[in-house]
């Protein structure tokens, strides 16, 4: 008997489980009728409590469990809720992305549109904050700036009087579907005049190829023969290579232009150019960097390609003009 009490003692107690609502009105029901069963007036009583009390236990069973359903999301609203946040991150990585484009790419003397935000990230980014054109909701165009950022918000805003009226050319574009953004090049005197310019632009630089393809002092790649000859090149490239082939020879290797998404209107602004001795790779350079005004590359060094070529890596800032002597 001692033992068995001590074994009772030291036992962990058991947990103590709150009782459920039929334990609760079964209890309660019991002690009533253990009082008041001498009493048969009190019966009619108890046929109400006990109705009274079954009406309760229901109307709490019913309450919780419209509560669990309200607490628990449907499947679908979890699923909205993914997908919005997906999109949000993906927005913001097409704006970073545009960001450090402009930052490395676009001439720091442009003027650039755009909305509150990617003008912050644009600031962020190191894009001079002087040469940032914040577009409010409402604004009524870009125009005054040379360059526009079109966000969703900005093409929201604008719709399609943004490509049709104002900036018809898109140099760069960052992502896909509602959430890309776009850097589209304001033109001056709007979109139609723009439009009706591209076709001569585009002649005057298969001429301008052409041409230099002639120079006994150049040599051209197959790659970069045919882009002269389709008018893809950059016309201070061209002006620039034509000066540089009156000096020394020169080999083009390529043509190219490190813009993601670019409309194939847009010329190409950047090449490697080669040479029969390091020297003249250095020459090269020298020439390069001492041009002035627009025909001023941003990029003008010595690099190796690919295969271990070393080449002379020319670039030019965006945008770039679209005539031989225009802007």
């Amino acid at each position: 008997m001692g033992q068995e009490l001590e074994r009772r003692t030291t036992a962990e107690p058991a947990r103590q489980v709150d009782p459920s609502w039929p334990t609760v009105i079964a209890n309660t029901v019991r002690l009533w009728v253990g009082r008041h069963h001498r009493r048969q007036a009190g019966r009619q009583r108890l046929v109400l409590l006990l109705s009274a009390l079954v009406a309760m236990a229901l109307g709490a069973g019913v309450t919780l469990a419209f509560t669990q359903r309200d607490q628990a999301p449907p499947a679908s609203r979890l699923a909205d809720h993914g997908q919005s946040s997906d999109a949000l991150q993906a927005a913001a990585a097409d704006r970073h992305q545009a960001a450090a484009w402009i930052a490395a790419q676009v001439a720091p003397s442009v003027v650039v549109s755009c909305d509150p935000e990617m003008c912050n990230e644009l600031q962020n980014s190191g894009f001079p904050a002087g040469q940032l054109m914040e577009l409010q909701p409402s604004a009524p165009d870009p125009l005054g700036s040379l360059l526009v950022v079109a966000t969703p918000v900005i093409r929201s805003q604008f719709g399609t009087r943004l490509a049709s009226v104002y900036a018809p050319l898109v140099i760069a574009s960052f992502g896909s579907g509602a959430e890309r953004v776009d850097v589209r090049y304001v033109a001056p005197d709007g979109s139609a005049a723009f439009e009706s310019q591209l076709a001569t632009d585009r002649k005057n630089r298969v001429a301008a190829g052409e041409q230099l393809l002639t120079n006994t002092r150049v040599q051209a790649s197959a790659s970069a023969r045919q882009a002269l000859l389709a008018g893809q090149v950059d016309p201070r490239l061209l002006v620039t290579l034509s000066a540089l082939a009156h000096q020394l020879p020169l080999h083009l290797v390529a043509f190219d232009d490190p813009s993601p998404g670019v409309d194939s209107d847009v010329p190409l602004r950047g090449a490697e150019l080669g040479a029969a001795a390091p020297a003249g790779l250095s020459a090269m350079v020298t020439f390069l960097n001492a041009q002035q005004s627009q025909f001023a590359p941003a990029v003008a060094r010595v690099t190796k390609t690919a295969n271990g070529q070393s080449v002379v890596t020319v670039r030019y800032d965006a945008p770039g003009p679209m005539g031989l002597g225009g802007s």
